[in-house]
């Protein structure tokens, strides 16, 4: 006959079947992720980059580069031919206004000066002896027409005795029409006289300005070169850097070549260049911003040059922070032109998941889980991309490149 089983014996059975039957459901459990994992694709959370779309400012822009340099440089030039005598600064080294960068050797200048100033010594002795010349002869003449007046008073004097002689009988017609013929004659001769002392007046004034003119000329020659010889020991222009120095004493320079240059270091521009195939869109006064490191500036564009050099198309910015602590001589940067401006429209930040077409595939992430949706993109910039249709504000966005994935409309994401 059967035996009753314990009460301790049924409790460790039901124990087993219940072990077992967790056992084959955490089985199934493993095995239907496992399967899952193995037809849904997925990917790394760490691998991918998520952004939010937002509503605000999209400025359009195009891309090119430039250098940074000094708002300001000078270029010194040598103000003689002369040969280089001494190198007081190098490259490099600041300088401030007015301190001597190199010496010229002024020999030849020198030289040239003192002949000038012997040959305006001798136009000053011209002077003197043409004005003593003139004015000598001026006093002759003075006398000769002071002399012909006292003649005609004599003369005059002599027509009236006549006619006297005439009216008692004590004279004849004929020696009154004598007198009145020598009186006409001596006022037709002072008459000469007074025009001849006239125009020796006007010569001599002629020859004087003529000689002072010459002079003055020779006065600014001297002048020029006075301040030639002073420039020859070259000076600063201003307080900088010294970008370039003509440093080989004994070298032969012209009048008028290089031979250093200084940079005011307190405020910069930048010099850009860009592919000629977007000079069209190239402006001046239009907004460029400038990208160091992580810092944006910004600026205007305030030239551009008209020829196309390489295939490529020069232009400058002033910034609107010339003197920005970023800011470094010849340091190469990142250049974007803004073209257009939007404001209030959806944006995303760009990533390598924009291709630059209008149409897009991108995964709209919704906890674990990212579904693809085909949204439809506008302008766009190196930070952010307008988004026309697909998305809304708030969507979480995997802007990083999903090309492995374009034939998915689910990921998985893994953290």
């Amino acid at each position: 006959m059967d035996t009753e089983l314990s009460a301790d014996f049924k409790r460790k059975a039901l124990f087993r079947k219940w072990l077992i039957a967790g056992s084959i459901i955490i089985a199934m459990t493993i095995a239907f992720f496992g399967f899952r994992s193995l037809i849904e694709p997925s990917i790394e959370r760490s691998k991918i980059t998520i952004e939010t779309t937002e509503v605000g400012t999209i400025e359009a822009t195009i891309p090119a580069s430039g250098v940074i340099v000094p708002e300001y440089e000078f270029l010194i030039t040598s103000p003689i031919n002369a040969k280089i005598e001494q190198v007081l600064h190098s490259a490099g080294e600041a300088v401030q206004m007015g301190e001597s960068i190199l010496k010229l050797n002024k020999e030849t200048t020198q030289i040239n000066y003192d002949k000038l100033l012997d040959e305006q010594e001798v136009n000053r002795n011209k002077i003197n002896q043409l004005r003593l010349s003139l004015e000598r002869t001026l006093n002759d003449l003075q006398t000769q027409y002071s002399i012909k007046e006292m003649r005609i008073q004599s003369l005059e004097s002599a027509l009236e005795h006549e006619r006297s002689l005439l009216k008692i009988g004590g004279g004849t017609a004929e020696r009154v029409k004598q007198a009145v013929l020598n009186l006409d004659i001596a006022k037709i001769e002072l008459k000469q006289l007074k025009n001849q002392i006239s125009n020796q007046q006007k010569t001599m004034q002629a020859d004087l300005r003529s000689l002072g003119l010459q002079m003055s000329i020779q006065n600014k020659s001297i002048s020029e070169s006075d301040r030639k010889l002073n420039q020859a020991e070259v000076r600063s222009p201003a307080n900088g850097i010294i970008t370039w120095v003509s440093s080989q004493i004994g070298s032969e320079v012209s009048e008028g070549s290089e031979i250093a240059k200084i940079a005011d270091l307190r405020s910069f521009k930048v010099e850009g260049s860009i592919s000629d195939a977007y000079a069209s869109q190239l402006r001046n006064g239009g907004w460029v911003i400038i990208r160091i490191n992580d810092t944006d500036l910004r600026g205007r564009i305030s030239s551009i040059q008209p020829a196309v050099e390489n295939g490529t198309v020069k232009f400058f910015v002033n910034l609107d922070k010339k003197d920005h602590p970023l800011l470094r001589s010849n340091l190469k940067t990142e250049i974007f032109i803004v073209t257009s401006v939007k404001n209030q429209v959806l944006r995303l930040k760009n990533g390598s998941a924009f291709d630059g077409s209008a149409h897009q595939k991108l995964f709209v992430v919704n906890g674990n889980q990212a579904s693809s949706r085909v949204v439809t993109v506008g302008e766009s910039n190196f930070d952010y991309i307008e988004i026309r249709s697909g998305l809304k504000a708030g969507d979480k966005v995997i802007v990083t490149d999903m090309k492995d994935f374009e034939n998915q409309d689910k990921v998985e994401i893994k953290d």
